[in-house]
This record gives C-alpha cells, sequence and structure tokens, in this order.
C-alpha cells in the first residue's frame, strides 16, 4: 500500500508575515480614526438604547438631546472659569483684574477667530484699534491723559507695547518687570546719578514713557557727593525738557564695603528731607512737593525706574517716610498714601544686555574680573594727567608716579604716544607681568583695591562732556512738553528744593574731574 502524502498544517513564513503586515496596516488605519474622530474604545461601548415604537417616542428623544448638550455647557463653563488668586486686594491689582475680566467677556460675545484664520487681516478689520489712534491723537495735555479711565490707558499702553516690545526685549534685560511698571503708573521718578547722568538716561525707555502718554521727573541723586556748579549745571540742561529735581537720600543703608569708614559719621533720621526753613519756618519735604505738582482732584500714580545702585530703594523709603506709612504694611503693591495720592512700590530696573567698555559702570557691584579690568583701564585712560597722577598717590604708587613723571621730561609727545604710556602703567598697575590674558598674571589685589576706591564712592569724581551739548529732546515730545503746563514749578518748587540742596555740606572738597564725550549714551 502506498501512502498519500497529506498537506501539512503547519503555517509557512510567507503567509506569517503576510498576516503581520495586515494586522499593522489595519492598526495604523484604527489611529487615524481616533485621531479624527476622539473615539476611545469603540469595541468596549456599550450599545445604544432601542426605544420602542410608542407614543412618547419623540418626548424621550428630545429629552435625550437637551441632557447631552447641557453636559457640554457645563463643561465649556467649567473650562472659562478659573480661580486667580489675589494675595493683597490693593486697588491697582483689582482694576487689572476687571480689565482682563472685561477683555475675555468681550472676546467671548465677538466670537474667537479660529487659527486657521489670517492674523494680519484680523488685525487690520479691528475697529478698536481706529478708536484707539483718534483718541491718542486728542490727547494733547498731560492732565487731559490723567482724566483717561483706567480702561483706556490700559489700551493706550498696550498699543505703546506691541509696537516697540521686540525691540525693548532684544535690549535690555527683566523688560517685563519694567514694563509692569510703568504700566500701572501715571508719573515715574526716572534716578540718575549725578556724578555721570547721561550713561545713565536711556532715550528707549523715555520715549516709550511718553509714547504711552505718560510723564518722567528726572530725579539726580547723590549730590552730596558733588560740587554745587555742576549740579546747577545739569539742572539747566535737563529742565529744559523735563521736571527735574535734585536728591539727597538721608535713609541710607551702608553696604559692607563702607561699614569701616562711615562707623564715626554722624547718623541721619531716616527721611529728613523737611529740615529746609524758609523766612516763614515753614518746611518742604518730598510729600510738599508732590502735591504741588499737580491738581488734588486728580488721582495720580508714583513709580521709581533706575539702574543699578542709583539709589532707587532708598528714593522710595524716603518717600514712604514722608507720607509716615507704616513698614509692616510695605507688602502692597500698591499704596493710597494720601487724598489722590497713590505709590507703586514694585521698582523698575533699568539694565542693558550687552555693555562694553566704560558703560559697564551700569552694572556696578556685579561684574566679573575680566569686566572690571575693562571698566578700570578705559576710566583709566579718559583720565588727565593730573587726575591721573592723584589715582596714583592715593594707591601709593610712589615707584609707578616716578615713572610716569620721568617718561615725560625733556620729550614732546604726541596724544597717541602719551595713551600708549598710560596703557604701560595700568599694565603695571593690574598685572605682575605684561601678559594679560593669561589670569594667573593679574594682581586681583591691586586690582580690586583700585575699583574699591574709585566706583565705590570712596575717591570722589565726576564726569562732564568735553563738547557743548544740544538740548535734550524726545520724538514727538515738544506738543506734548510738560514744562509749557506748569508756570508755577519754578516759583513754588525749584528755587526752594536747590537752596536747600546747596546748603548741605559736602563730603569732599577736591575732585578727579573726567572730561570725556565717551559717557554720553543718550543718543
Amino acid at each position: 500500500m502506498v501512502k498519500l502524502k497529506k498537506v501539512s498544517k503547519r503555517q509557512t513564513l510567507k503567509q506569517k508575515y503576510a498576516i503581520i503586515k495586515k494586522v499593522a496596516a489595519h492598526k495604523r488605519k484604527l489611529k487615524k480614526i481616533i485621531k479624527k474622530t476622539n473615539i476611545h474604545n469603540r469595541r468596549t461601548t456599550k450599545r445604544s438604547l432601542k426605544i420602542p415604537e410608542c407614543i412618547f417616542k419623540k418626548n424621550i428623544l428630545n429629552n435625550i438631546k437637551l441632557l447631552s448638550l447641557n453636559k457640554k455647557n457645563k463643561n465649556k463653563e467649567e473650562e472659562k472659569c478659573k480661580e486667580v488668586k489675589i494675595d493683597y486686594y490693593d486697588d491697582c491689582t483689582l482694576k487689572n483684574v476687571k480689565y482682563q475680566l472685561d477683555m475675555l467677556s468681550k472676546g467671548d460675545e465677538q466670537g474667537i477667530l479660529s487659527e486657521n484664520v489670517n492674523k494680519y487681516a484680523a488685525d487690520n478689520l479691528n475697529d478698536e484699534d481706529l478708536c484707539i489712534t483718534e483718541r491718542y491723537s486728542e490727547i494733547s495735555t498731560f492732565y487731559e491723559y490723567l482724566e483717561l479711565e483706567f480702561c483706556e490707558k490700559m489700551k493706550l499702553f498696550e498699543k505703546a507695547k506691541g509696537k516697540s516690545y521686540t525691540k525693548l526685549n532684544e535690549k535690555y534685560m527683566f523688560i517685563d518687570i519694567l514694563l509692569e511698571v510703568i504700566k500701572n503708573c501715571d508719573i515715574l521718578f526716572y534716578l540718575v546719578d549725578v556724578r555721570n547722568p547721561l550713561i545713565y538716561v536711556d532715550k528707549d525707555i523715555i520715549d516709550f514713557i511718553h509714547f504711552c502718554k505718560k510723564e518722567v521727573i528726572i530725579v539726580l541723586n547723590k549730590c552730596d557727593l558733588v560740587d554745587n556748579a555742576i549740579i546747577q549745571q545739569w539742572l539747566v540742561y535737563f529742565r529744559k525738557n523735563f521736571i527735574t529735581i535734585p536728591f539727597i537720600s538721608f535713609s541710607k543703608k551702608y553696604p559692607i564695603y563702607l561699614a569701616n569708614n562711615n562707623k564715626s559719621a554722624t547718623k541721619v533720621s531716616e527721611g529728613n528731607f523737611s529740615n529746609l526753613a524758609n523766612g516763614n519756618s515753614s518746611k518742604l519735604c518730598i510729600k510738599n512737593v508732590i502735591k504741588k505738582f499737580f491738581n488734588k482732584h486728580i488721582k495720580i500714580t508714583y513709580g521709581v525706574i533706575g539702574n543699578i545702585y542709583t539709589g532707587r530703594s532708598s528714593f522710595m523709603q524716603t518717600l514712604l517716610n514722608e507720607f509716615s506709612y507704616p513698614k509692616i504694611m510695605q507688602k502692597h503693591v500698591d499704596i493710597n498714601v494720601d487724598h489722590n495720592i497713590n505709590i507703586y512700590t514694585k521698582r523698575g530696573l533699568i539694565l542693558k544686555k550687552n555693555l562694553n567698555g566704560i558703560e559697564l559702570i551700569k552694572k556696578l557691584h556685579a561684574l566679573s574680573h575680566k569686566e572690571k579690568l575693562t571698566l578700570l583701564s578705559d576710566f583709566l585712560l579718559n583720565l588727565s594727567g593730573k587726575n591721573f597722577k592723584t589715582i596714583l598717590k592715593i594707591l601709593n604708587e610712589d615707584k609707578i608716579l616716578d615713572k610716569y613723571q620721568n617718561s615725560f621730561v625733556g620729550i614732546k609727545l604726541d596724544k597717541e604716544q602719551k595713551k600708549e604710556i598710560k596703557k604701560e602703567i595700568i599694565q603695571h598697575l593690574f598685572l605682575s607681568d605684561q601678559k594679560e590674558h593669561l589670569k594667573k598674571d593679574i594682581n586681583f589685589d591691586n586690582m580690586k583695591k583700585l575699583y574699591n576706591k574709585i566706583f565705590l564712592n570712596k575717591v570722589p569724581y565726576y564726569i562732564i562732556p568735553k563738547t557743548q551739548l544740544t538740548c535734550v529732546s524726545s520724538n514727538n515730545h515738544d506738543e506734548y512738553n510738560i514744562i509749557r503746563q506748569f508756570d508755577n514749578i519754578k516759583d513754588e518748587i525749584y528755587h526752594k528744593i536747590d537752596e536747600f540742596i546747596f546748603s548741605q555740606k559736602k563730603k569732599f572738597k577736591n575732585y578727579i574731574i573726567v572730561k570725556s564725550d565717551m559717557f554720553n549714551f543718550y543718543n
């Protein structure tokens, strides 16, 4: 008997791989369907109930539809409603929250545009922007701006921010905090170091504030470190276009590096700016100055901005002390210190991202060793011969001083040759060898001594430009100039403040004068 050959039931590899491919393709198809329809676990879903034919079938179906619609509406409301945590219920935060809620409600009423719609067309078709531009052109005085409602002020700010945010964000650090201070204030005290004011005044920030129709008051701080004649010149220069007041802070917190020298110094009470006695034996303080600036019937919020170590915190402390505001309650952001006078306690910091050369003076106390070296070398190169000699005397570098004096004996040199000699002397001050790029060759002890003595209020210096300066002017601000709106400033405020500042004792008698145009960054 011949055995018949049976067909093998074993699955071939070809069949196996074909099945795997089909299963993978089917799974891909299912994934696409799930993405489009958002249907998950479709096999586990229960079958819909079949309603038998009866009289109440239509009513039952309508009720099911109504229930499903109510569920959808509840889910939407839950998504819209979000909790807002407010730590302190001051006027400013409540207004901002109310403004944001109003904008959200308007957006819901008008309908939210889909992402596929062209954004450029949507912006151009907005009618509110046209109303804002018309309203913006109508405002000709600062009083007209103050009479606007909070929502209108915010819209003007948002318009200005939209135009110049990218430019400011590229240039400055911590720009969001600075813009928040500008947004919530009507008048901003711009703190400037009177020893070199042009390096601290940033035109971009002032132009942005004026574009928002807000106002700037320049505060020339540290007037006790400069001669009265220099203060007078800077006041004349800035008062042509800005309200400008000189200031000496009496609420000082001496840092560690000045603690040893100031032990014997007389202690001055905080906020004691009110020591000015007139013929009528009346007192003048910042409180009275602010009250005389503007009309009492209009509510005004004041803020403080400035660079690092220009005295922002001490000025703010003096403001609050003058209004006798307790320190315990200073956690509030917006404080109502008097009738229609609010103070915004957050301080705006102006700090550029890329600082090079002499502009590093804006970032004192936060410089690396390399940055200190570049700042010192640029500063010393701009000194005249006499001032350079006095610096060497202060450092007790008699050998280097003799070498510097002997290099000019019996020889006539050009400016460039004199500069080269100065560079060599500066290298001797900083380095043990002539190789500057090696860190081990730098004499950090001498560098730190020199840096501390010059820039930490131990050596009296001030900077004046070589060439004659033109008047400070801001773009599109001539018609809106605040000086023309107030005639009483010169008689009622300026004279009394100047008299008080000039009567104060100066810490130094002899000064190192730096004549250079490198410090003028107000372009």
